[in-house]
């Protein structure tokens, strides 16, 4: 797959982001006395909260890039905030529903 500079150049600026985001987040998920007792383990959960916090970073870095390329070129503030506002609250539905799994 070929992706253009500008692509590339925004897709390492805004992955940052969103990794470092969603690994604080993953972070200071708080361990639930359910996944306490199943594991005994604290640090594996929260090694395990950290590596989803990873992939929930990933996955809308690279689809908020995406988007902001194909739908908000001008970068226009309010399209901006809702584009990340709709995709933090999608992945966050999505990712849970995995979870329940």
């Amino acid at each position: 797959m070929q992706i253009n500079a500008h692509l590339k150049k925004d897709l390492s600026y805004y992955m940052v982001r969103w990794l470092a985001f969603g690994a604080c987040a993953g972070l200071f998920s708080p361990v639930t006395p359910h996944e306490a007792m199943a594991t005994g383990v604290l640090w594996g959960m929260k090694t395990q909260h950290f590596i989803w916090g990873l992939l929930f970073g990933a996955a809308c870095g690279y689809a908020f890039t995406w988007s902001q390329n194909r739908f908000n070129l001008i970068r226009d503030k309010k399209t901006t905030w809702s584009i990340t506002l709709a995709f933090w609250m999608g992945f966050n539905i999505a990712f849970a529903g995995m979870s329940m799994l």
